[in-house]
């Protein structure tokens, strides 16, 4: 019996020592029975100055940290597991096990300490990883769309032409900008035009969504850093509000910007001035700052997502920029602007029938210009023939113009010739008896037309079932 119970606390001591987490043992009071030799070297403590004394006495004298796990799971009598840094700067997750025997009194607690400050510089890198994936997919996205932005902006709405007028104007002052409006409407051509426009023009543009950033690297790619400002900062950069001296920065997605950057952000509005990561020293920078957004801030700061004093800070000058759909007199000039680049580019030449421009006439465009435009692309890349019809089109388009239009088309764009116009009202016609009646033949009863001239015109329309 000797024996067994030896070599049973034989085996009870390799397990504990050989464990690479640390673990130490506390009776019900507080006191340190135990230590093993992964606890000694995460706390840079021996054993004989830990052994048999009270935690909190040896916290007290820098040896372990506080708060302690062990000492609350003591006074919640339960499992506590706390996240903490140790004095050696080393992150450490730590669980204490109380232990209680058959009377219920807490006799024992165990304290497991998983040393974390590796996994948490790979977590650091990868996040730094994924930033620099974004950026680098944003950049394709930009030269994918530089020679759109070259071209000269279409405006023959009157809410558009206001509004390029409004960018002109507000381009001679370096007034905080605020560009309003839907995803893929455009802000930031309006925020080249501006820069274009401006004093500021022979000065760098340095342009940052705030949304495809990880938040533990917005305020390091807004502000820079300092070397050792935080892991993996081996060496200074600046960033991007230093980088744009002279010029405009512009920051997209300005809702997405983490509460504690938008403290910092706000004092770089108040005072010009900007601190490195890591540093003390503040230096003054002349930027201009253009912010845009596709979300209510309004709101967002009725629910605590985003700061009031920041607000106004950003918005003394608002530029609210319509979507497409209000836009209805730029829908032609876009489409074969479009049309003609991508075909231009493929270099085979393409061109809409008027049924097809009709049909694209009447789309809502939820995604607005950037949607408008990857149609087109799309038309001229995937069409096999030089004359695109409607069958041609995607089927979302084909049905959600079904959807959106009317018998009647009472607003029509000023470009549309008579025979597009009579066309389109036709179509429609057409397409809403095939969703009253189930046979061609009905059809063609219902609106005094043959049963085979109803079939040329359905197949003209793209309105034949696929």
């Amino acid at each position: 019996m000797d024996r067994s119970i030896q070599e049973l606390t034989w085996e009870h001591d390799a397990i504990i020592d050989s464990s690479s987490d640390g673990l130490f043992v506390c009776d019900g009071q507080g006191r340190i029975l135990r230590v093993n030799p992964a606890s000694e070297w995460i706390n840079n403590a021996r054993a004989d100055q830990l052994v048999g004394r009270d935690y909190l006495e040896v916290a007290k004298e820098g040896l372990l940290i506080l708060p302690s796990a062990a000492l609350e799971a003591i006074k919640n009598r339960k499992q506590v597991s706390l996240l903490q840094e140790n004095r050696h700067c080393r992150k450490l997750i730590s669980t204490a096990t109380p232990v209680f025997d058959d009377a219920g009194e807490l006799i024992r607690v165990v304290v497991c300490e998983r040393d974390i400050t590796e996994i948490d510089r790979l977590q650091r890198q990868l996040e730094e990883q994924q930033a620099i994936g974004e950026q680098f997919r944003h950049q394709v996205l930009e030269l994918r769309q530089q020679q759109l932005d070259k071209q000269p902006i279409i405006a023959k709405s009157p809410c558009m032409i206001k509004a390029l007028k409004q960018a002109l104007k507000v381009s001679e002052v370096d007034s905080t900008l605020l560009i309003l409006g839907e995803s893929g409407v455009g802000k930031g051509l309006i925020a080249d035009l501006i820069h274009q426009n401006s004093r500021r023009a022979e000065r760098p543009m340095i342009k940052i969504n705030c949304g495809a950033i990880p938040e533990t690297l917005i305020e390091a790619e807004l502000f820079g850093y300092e070397k050792g400002a935080f892991t993996g900062a081996v060496g200074s950069k600046p960033g991007h509000l230093e980088l744009a001296d002279g010029g405009i920065i512009f920051l997209d997605e300005i809702a997405e910007l983490p509460l504690g950057s938008q403290v910092k952000l706000l004092r770089f509005l108040e005072d010009g001035q900007i601190t490195r990561l890591g540093s003390t020293q503040s230096r003054r920078v002349d930027v201009r700052v253009i912010a845009a957004t596709h979300r209510d801030l309004e709101k967002m700061v009725s629910t605590g997502g985003f700061r009031l004093d920041l607000y106004y800070r950003l918005s003394v000058i608002p530029l609210p920029i319509p979507p497409l759909r209000k836009r209805q007199e730029c829908l032609i000039p876009l489409i074969r602007s479009y049309i003609d680049h991508f075909a231009e580019r493929g270099g085979s030449p393409k061109r809409l029938t008027a049924a097809a421009l009709d049909v694209l006439t009447s789309y809502n465009y939820p995604g607005n210009v950037r949607e408008l435009m990857n149609i087109c692309e799309r038309l001229v890349v995937m069409s096999d023939h030089e004359l695109i019809d409607v069958n041609d089109l995607p089927q979302t388009v084909i049905s959600g113009s079904d959807e959106e239009a009317g018998l009647l088309l009472t607003n029509w764009p000023a470009a549309m010739s008579m025979t597009q116009i009579l066309e389109s009202v036709e179509r429609r016609v057409l397409s809403a008896a095939g969703k009253r009646y189930r046979k061609q033949q009905q059809i063609a009863e219902a609106l005094g037309m043959s049963q085979p001239t109803v079939a040329r015109k359905l197949y003209k329309y793209g309105l034949l079932p696929h």
